[in-house]
This record gives structure tokens, sequence and C-alpha cells, in this order.
């Protein structure tokens, strides 16, 4: 009967946060003042998705109606949404958006598991807990209203890093890779890392910061090392102790690639070299 009653429960809250979402404009985000970090988070999450919905505070007994209005980490009435079945109203919130926002999902997913766990009152191993945010936020004096907008700002940040992610990762497989060696130059907006997991064994980059090699780590474990290119490469170059990268400049030291000593191309064929006597 229990377990009957459960996901009666959970469908029920699934619902309710469907009809909310596709509700047009005005819209509230009820959640109990003295927030901890489910009622933070999941009134920032609300709010994150749709941004003109306003957020108000009432009390942990409260019983909200209003068809407009969603009442998160809120036990009473028709409108409430607490999450009991996934261990928080966070972590059921973020469970919704799987479909919706995927790759906002998979950067929430993390959180949500972690809330899960202490909004039950259970032990986390994560170094950085929500719970202890909302405790130093409010030791420095901050409000119910002040702690939400700190919310809000992480999970935008988030939001727009999980979107950025996204396109970085889609760049990436219009990347050409010949004989092992991806060549990125500036107007490519791309990670190394994506680029290996498209079969590059490495990456030579030019941009408006200078000049780099990276070596994937299938290439570092078939021995290929730039320390062996130190020295062609000359002293305004830094290479890394373990041999994975080489660069002239950077985003925290900018030069111009002009003054490198090497051109692009010599960097590519010389790093496709090394690459093709490495995988013999």
């Amino acid at each position: 009967m229990s377990t009957k009653k459960n996901d009666s429960s959970h469908q029920a809250e699934v619902n309710i946060v469907k009809a909310w979402l596709k509700k047009e404009d005005p819209l509230a985000i009820a959640t109990h003042m003295v927030v901890d970090a489910d009622a933070a988070f999941s009134a920032a999450l609300l709010h994150t998705l749709r941004p003109s919905a306003a957020v108000v505070f009432v009390r942990a007994d409260a019983e909200i109606t209003e068809e407009d209005v969603i009442a998160v980490d809120l036990m009473n009435g028709p409108r409430a949404v607490k999450g009991l079945n996934s261990g928080s109203a966070f972590g059921f919130l973020v469970s919704q958006i799987k479909e919706s926002h995927p790759e906002f999902y998979m950067e929430l997913k993390p959180w949500a598991d972690q809330l899960n766990l202490t909004d039950q009152a259970k032990h986390c191993n994560d170094r950085v807990v929500l719970a202890n945010l909302i405790e130093v936020w409010r030791a420095t004096g901050l409000s119910d209203r002040d702690i939400v907008d700190r919310a809000i700002e992480l999970l935008q940040g988030k939001q727009r890093f999980a979107l950025r992610r996204h396109q970085q990762r889609s760049n990436a497989t219009e990347i050409v890779i010949k004989n092992g060696v991806a060549l990125v130059k500036p107007e490519h907006h791309v990670r190394a890392k994506d680029i290996f997991s498209q079969g590059a064994h490495a990456v030579v980059r030019e941009s408006e910061h200078g000049l780099c090699i990276m070596l994937s780590r299938k290439a570092q474990k078939k021995g290929m090392n730039l320390n062996s290119m130190k020295e062609e490469l000359g002293k305004d170059w830094f290479v890394h102790p373990k041999g994975f990268l080489a660069s002239f400049g950077g985003p925290k030291s900018p030069k111009d690639p002009k003054k490198a000593g090497v051109s692009l191309d010599h960097l590519q064929s010389r790093t496709q070299k090394m690459v093709q006597e490495a995988m013999k």
C-alpha cells in the first residue's frame, strides 16, 4: 500500500511540475522561509527555467492552492513538490529536466545526488557541500532572497557552461585530423579533450594568446614526450616536465604567435612525424 501511495505522490508531483512549466506568465515560486539548500536551489532552478517567475517565502506549514504558484520543499496543499521519493525537491526537479534540458541535467546531476543525501541527513563525501554554502551565506548576513539570488547565479552559470560544452563537443566533430594530429586555429572554439575523443593523438593550436601542442593520454602511453622538442622550440617555450604540453604563451600569459620562432605548419608536420614514429 505504501509503494502505491509513493508512486501516486510521485506522479502527482510530476504532473504539477510539467503543468507549471507550460503555463503562461505571470507565475510564482513559493518555498519556506529560513531557506535550506533544498529550498534555495529548488527555487533557483525553477527561476532559471522560468526567469520571470517571482520567488516568495512562506511559512513551512503554508498550504498553497493557486494554480500559477508551485510550492517547492513544502508539504501541504495541492501545489506542493517535496520530492520524497527522490530524496530532495531539488533532486526531483533535476530529474524532470533530463529530456528537455539534457546538457543542463548532466551538469546538475552531481548536485542533485548530493542534496538527495544531505537533505535526509545522510553522509556526503563531496568536497563542496551545497548545504554548507547556505550556512556560510547566512553567516555573512544574507537574507533568504539574497541566498536564492546567489543560488540562481550558480545555476545560471551551470546552464551557460552546459550549453558551451555542448557547442564545443559539436565543434570538435568538424576538426580535421591528419596523420593523428588535429590543427586548431583561432576561429575554432573547441577543447583538446573533445578532439582526442574523435581519435586525434595530438592537437596543435594557434590562438590570439599564442601556440601550443598537446598530447593525448594514448600518445603519452605510447612514449611520446614533448621534452624531445624542447631544444628546437627554444627558451621562450614552456614544456611541461611530464611532456604532454608545450606552449608559447597562453590565456594566463599571452604572447604573439608570430614571435614563437616556429610556424604553425612546422609544428604540425613535426608533431605528425612524432606521432607516426610512436604509433609504428
